[in-house]
């Protein structure tokens, strides 16, 4: 059976910790940034505050106010840059560093972003709602700079802080992706649970990121209902329907079923796909002909085979790959006692080793097992054809096609050139090869003189 477990792989990848897939996930984590990037988007402040602020600072803050108004943020970082070396009080600092925070990720600059949310976190001046929006900021920060330990705390200590109306799904996504690059499949897994259970309509990459948990932790039934919910957003994506097979074939057998039998519901997914026209790999026709031939259905699975081969899904693989499909192909057909088209695909087999070099023995074989369809359908003028073409193009051994030429010329009422055959048979017969050859060609000599006697 083909390496279907390349499929599960993929069922893992979303929990993964490649670097493809880590590129990935800091594209969708920076782009979450922005919502916390709303908290310090302003530099209002209090009454309080403002009466710790001299005339001078408060003219200062109204001026980075207004650049930031025009998005001019080289000019803030320029102008927070010149203020922050004047040694201005701790509050100021604290709404400087926050603005200048702010600047760099507008320039996605994130490690400077963190420095800078860092000191003014530090500096614990602003108010308490404030001090809370930084931390969250700056535990987004740290994990996304890898700093995943401290990160980790500061997010999950910001969140049971936050009042309950007001902690979003993508707050337990953040946790469940960080949990995820350090390979705590336990510890994400719940946090992915929640964020999907929050959210009205989760998106496909959420629910991935739960199927691959599920499949870290070796939940295969919790992972195949979910990828059953990604079907639902994209019923026509082939991907899907191969990853949810590859999860209910993980699934323990059923009880009183053959541990070793194939799941039927990864086959009826697989079927499902197939029916619908949405196979796009050679693999995909591959894998389900061998599912189905294993759940005792060659014929169906000799269809599916000869679909694909038909879509030419094999030859973009190249002709080695159509050849092994071809091969197993045929092995069906005789399996299904479809004779004819057993005949017909091992001819095919012929046609595509014929081009290749230093296949007589191949070759050989293939002739003789055409022949002896054909004689077992009683084809023979067309078993004689074979034969003879099989004796002249590789004359190597030729003890057994002499005994099968002899046959079929008996099949034909050609009695004494059936002899002929069976005697020549007989005296080619190699000492060192199987003797029922030989033995066999004797007894039809022997059913010879009977016939005459």
């Amino acid at each position: 059976m083909m390496n279907f477990h390349n499929g599960l792989a993929a069922c893992q990848c979303g929990a993964g910790r490649s670097t493809q897939n880590k590129k990935h996930w800091l594209q969708q984590y920076r782009s979450g940034l922005m919502f916390l990037l709303m908290l310090t988007s302003s530099l209002a402040f209090t009454g309080v505050q403002a009466a710790n602020l001299s005339p001078a600072e408060f003219k200062q803050i109204q001026e980075i106010q207004a650049l930031q108004t025009e998005a001019r943020w080289l000019e803030v970082k320029t102008l927070i840059g010149q203020q922050l070396t004047e040694e201005p009080s701790e509050l100021m600092q604290a709404m400087l560093w926050r603005a200048l925070a702010q600047a760099e990720l507008q320039d996605a600059n994130y490690e400077k972003a963190l420095t800078a949310i860092r000191n003014a976190w530090q500096l614990k001046q602003l108010p308490e709602a404030d001090q809370l929006n930084l931390q969250g900021l700056l535990a987004q920060l740290m994990i996304q700079q890898d700093e995943l330990d401290q990160g980790i705390i500061l997010f999950e200590d910001w969140l049971e802080k936050t009042p309950e109306e007001q902690r979003q799904p993508r707050h337990f996504l953040t946790l469940a992706q960080a949990y995820s690059q350090q390979e705590s499949w336990s510890k994400a897994l719940p946090n992915a649970k929640e964020a999907v259970a929050r959210h009205e309509s989760a998106p496909i990459p959420w629910l991935s990121l739960l199927v691959g948990l599920h499949a870290r932790l070796e939940q295969w039934p919790d992972a195949a209902n979910v990828q059953k919910r990604i079907l639902i957003q994209e019923p026509r994506q082939m991907r899907h329907w191969r990853q949810l097979a590859m999860l209910q074939y993980r699934q323990p057998a059923r009880h009183g079923a053959d541990p070793d039998s194939i799941n039927q519901e990864a086959v009826a997914s697989l079927r499902i796909a197939w029916e619908q026209g949405l196979f796009d790999r050679a693999n995909d026709y591959q894998l389900l002909s061998q599912w189905l031939n294993a759940s005792g259905q060659p014929l169906k699975a000799a269809q599916v085979l000869t679909d694909g081969l038909e879509k030419e899904a094999f030859a973009v693989r190249g002709a080695d790959q159509e050849r092994v499909a071809t091969e197993q192909l045929s092995s069906l057909w005789l399996r299904a006692k479809e004779w004819d088209k057993a005949e017909h695909t091992l001819q095919r087999i012929v046609a595509l080793y014929e081009q290749e070099p230093d296949m007589a023995e191949r070759l050989a074989g293939l002739y003789k097992q055409i022949a002896r369809l054909q004689m077992q359908q009683k084809k023979w003028q067309a078993a004689g054809n074979t034969l003879s073409t099989l004796l002249a193009e590789y004359p190597a051994d030729p003890a057994e096609v002499l005994l099968l030429q002899g046959i079929v010329l008996l099949q034909q009422q050609q009695v004494e050139a059936a002899e002929g055959k069976f005697h020549l048979a007989e005296q080619n017969v190699d000492s060192t090869s199987d003797e029922y050859v030989g033995k066999n060609a004797r007894q039809w000599l022997r059913y010879i003189e009977q016939i005459r006697s």
